[in-house]
């Protein structure tokens, strides 16, 4: 599990993440060969038209893990 930020910041998050496990990239494709191996991020946005970026270095370390971006993204409930 991520450590919260404030203000969030999702790619250093999944960096975090990334370097706390094992770097052996043939055991994680072995991994991702016989399960389904996600990152589920849960985003709560503060307005309805935020955003975020993921630099193409952190995508491509979960690439090379098989592992799937799952986003929940959570906007900011308008008055009806």
């Amino acid at each position: 599990m991520a450590e919260r930020r404030q203000p969030g910041d999702l790619d250093r998050q999944i960096t975090d993440l990334l370097d706390s496990l094992s770097f052996d990239l043939p055991a994680w494709r072995s991994f991702s060969q016989r399960f389904r191996g996600r990152v589920f991020c849960g985003l709560f946005l503060a307005s309805g038209n935020e955003g975020l970026t993921l630099r193409s270095e952190t995508l491509a370390r979960l690439g090379d893990r098989g592992l799937l971006l799952d986003l929940d993204i959570y906007g900011l409930d308008e008055p009806a």
